[in-house]
């Protein structure tokens, strides 16, 4: 495919996610009801390029880092956390589908450059055996968010070949080859993100539809160095709590954004005093934008120390690859205290439900349930390698 996309910068990608913001807070409440992300939002980012972040440039995609992909993640989630997570989600295949076999890739986007491709990565739901030319897929995945939008997913599975281990591979397959539970996400948080059950039984995965993640484990897969751009070379299992965390620092960002303009005019029921005039809200106030601030500082750190080691060709460390995923977890520790802060000294209207800040409530504390954020689980892990002993994770 000949190469006629213009290549914008970082600031201008950042911009047109910032323009769709009240269009985001319109639909917020509309995504909740429908438990899908607007098709409407979804033709927006589309219109607006922000689907061909980190697509190759062949197929009419933006060459540009892993920074900007989630800079503009975390933007769109200060408008609607739902549409922002599932931007992430399928985002970060567009990122992810250049480490696998140049067959897969032509598969996907020599037939439709603006295909999008959605995941089901609970590997111990599904199971791989090896058949002729390639692999059966058979499982039951729950949290396939965006599955509405998407053309193709990555299915995790687990494979056992004799007395080996079992490995955790990715399947790609086309939406249409597996079943969609279209009944089964009903939650108090994140509810647009319509992050329904998918399943299949039996189902032929060619050879060069696999994908094996620990290939990319301190990045530099195989194949990727003849790639343009730097980000198909990153250890994708050691920032990935990024692409989790990044939505929910936009979410904290915009109810900070709705408190303060709140407090520009609001004025106490009973005394007529000035909210914005009370030294505790104002400690408030300052505790939550530091812990914003905080969150999105450690991540930055993170992708940009990632950056560096792939612009050098080094690799990182085992114990880098844990700090960062205890740092990434951390940051969205940090989000949802701030939201926490907020909601607090907000009073009894933030939980109206015309208010977003009551969303953003609940779809952050639905957000760190996420696996890849736990803190039980990060935190344990990088004190393992610290101290010399193996990581309990073998994806690590």
């Amino acid at each position: 495919m000949a190469d006629t996309q213009e290549q914008p910068s970082k600031a201008e990608l950042i911009r047109r996610a910032t323009d769709l913001l009240p269009t985001l807070r319109e639909r917020a409440a509309s995504a909740e009801r429908e438990r899908r992300v607007p098709r409407a939002t979804i033709d927006d980012l589309h219109a607006n390029g922000l689907w061909r972040i980190l697509r190759p440039r062949r197929y009419g995609g933006y060459v540009t880092d892993t920074g900007t992909m989630f800079e503009v993640i975390a933007e769109l989630g200060r408008g609607c956390g739902s549409t922002s997570w599932v931007y992430a989600n399928l985002i970060s295949h567009n990122w992810m589908l250049p480490y696998w076999p140049a067959e897969a890739v032509a598969a996907v986007w020599d037939e439709a450059p603006d295909a999008l491709i959605g995941s089901a990565l609970a590997f111990p739901n599904g199971r791989l055996e090896r058949t002729a030319g390639g692999y059966l897929l058979s499982g039951h995945w729950p949290f396939a968010s965006g599955v509405d939008a998407s053309d193709w997913m990555m299915m995790g599975g687990m494979f056992r070949d004799g007395e080996a281990p079992p490995a955790a591979l990715l399947a790609l397959v086309r939406i249409e080859e597996i079943t969609v539970h279209h009944d089964t996400w009903h939650v108090a948080g994140l509810s647009g993100t319509g992050s329904k059950d998918v399943s299949c039984e039996n189902l032929f995965v060619p050879e060069h539809m696999i994908y094996d993640i620990r290939q990319a484990q301190t990045g530099f897969s195989p194949g990727t160095e003849k790639l343009e751009g730097d980000a198909y070379r990153m250890p994708l299992y050691a920032v990935f709590p990024l692409v989790v965390a990044m939505p929910m620092i936009g979410m904290a960002r915009g109810a900070y954004d709705h408190f303060v303009e709140g407090l520009k005019t609001q004025v106490a029921r009973y005394s007529g005093a000035r909210i914005a005039e009370y030294p505790a809200v104002q400690l408030k106030l300052a505790e939550a934008g530091v812990q914003i601030d905080t969150a999105h500082l450690l991540c930055r750190e993170v992708w940009t120390q990632a950056q560096a080691l792939v612009a050098a060709g080094a690799r990182p460390d085992l114990e880098t690859r844990a700090r960062w995923r205890r740092d990434g977890s951390h940051a969205a520790r940090c989000a949802v205290q701030a939201v926490d802060i907020i909601h607090a000294v907000a009073g009894a209207a933030a939980d109206r439900l015309d208010n977003p800040l009551q969303r953003h409530f609940r779809d952050i504390h639905a957000a760190i349930h996420q696996i890849q954020l736990v803190w039980d689980i990060n935190a344990p892990e990088f004190a393992r390698v610290a101290v010399g002993l193996p990581p309990a994770n073998p994806a690590l």
